[in-house]
């Protein structure tokens, strides 16, 4: 009987403990920060509007129409890319050149640069922006 009864409550405490584990995975949906929602997804101009241009620039007493460059949609691109910059040896954006391209530099807040890190009296941008920026000039900066 004793025995019986030990089978019978290690049976109970085998099923007690047992858990079906479908249940508790879990699945992370991906990442929506990334450029272009796709952590493999090319960085584009419009997302480089869209994202930081529109949310970080194109503001009131920042780069509008009244303050160079103008960054507002529509007027951007060509203002950036090869755009004078208060250095002369550097365009604004330098299709292919990150590392020469002024604007870039602003926003890495990089030696040499004039007046401050951008964008101006708000944080800096993100790791994954700024590299949306840079991957964007490394593939020609194209008005896509």
């Amino acid at each position: 009987m004793k025995l019986q009864f030990l089978g019978l409550a290690l049976s109970i405490a085998l099923i007690a403990c047992s858990t079906d584990k479908s249940a508790q995975m879990v699945f992370d949906p991906p990442s929506v920060d990334a450029p272009n929602n796709s952590p493999t997804g090319e960085a584009t101009f419009s997302f480089v509007q869209e994202n930081i241009l529109d949310r970080s620039c194109a503001l009131s007493g920042c780069h509008t129409d009244s303050e160079y460059p103008n960054l507002s949609a529509g007027q951007a691109y060509g203002n950036i890319v090869n755009g004078l910059s208060s250095s002369p040896d550097q365009p604004l954006i330098n299709p292919g050149d990150p590392d020469n391209s002024y604007l870039y530099l602003k926003l890495v807040n990089a030696d040499g640069i004039f007046g401050s890190r951008m964008p101006k009296s708000s944080p800096p941008l993100s790791d994954e922006l700024i590299a949306a920026v840079r991957e964007w000039i490394e593939r020609g900066a194209p008005n896509d």
